[in-house]
């Protein structure tokens, strides 16, 4: 029982990292010129989106794809509108963060509406941890690994002196 606790403490441990590196994506409606609609995609804290899939779905296909390219290096990606309604685009960058977002085109008048964080760690406020959080987390988590050798290494030595009576 206690090798089951040892081992499961271990594993905890190990995927506590995977929970506070994680982080969510933003994506922002920049647009500039008329009829063509420019959005930028980034993770929360702040770096962009390079390369991303972006798909494009018009409003009267929301199930079928109109228009599917990559975000730039710089996390932009533009499309252009040919009817009004409500435009969903979403966007993955192959490592589990994804992103979606609706646009509203409704003749002069233009909203976006909608974004949505589905990245890993979406549970938690803006897909990742405070910093100083982080920094204690990842600490203990060093400090745990530090005690669960020792404790066994103890325990190994034990069990050697008791087999050498």
């Amino acid at each position: 029982m206690k090798r089951f606790f040892t081992f499961f403490l271990l594993a905890v441990s190990l995927l506590l990292p995977a929970l506070a590196f994680a982080h969510g994506v933003e994506i922002f409606d920049v647009t500039g010129q008329a009829g063509a609609r420019t959005l930028r995609f980034m993770y929360s804290t702040g770096e962009s989106m390079l390369f991303a899939s972006v798909k494009v779905y018009a409003p009267s296909a929301p199930d079928a794809t109109v228009q599917e390219s990559m975000t730039d290096r710089d996390g932009y990606f533009s499309f252009v509108p040919f009817e009004n309604g409500p435009w969903r685009l979403s966007a993955e960058d192959g490592m589990g963060h994804k992103g979606e977002i609706t646009v509203t085109v409704a003749g002069e008048t233009e909203t976006a509406a909608g974004a949505r964080n589905t990245a890993p760690g979406g549970n938690l406020p803006s897909g990742r941890l405070p910093k100083p959080f982080a920094a204690i987390l990842g600490l203990s988590l060093i400090l745990n690994a530090f005690a669960l050798w020792y404790l066994m290494k103890k325990k190994s030595r034990k069990g050697e002196a008791l087999h050498a009576h």
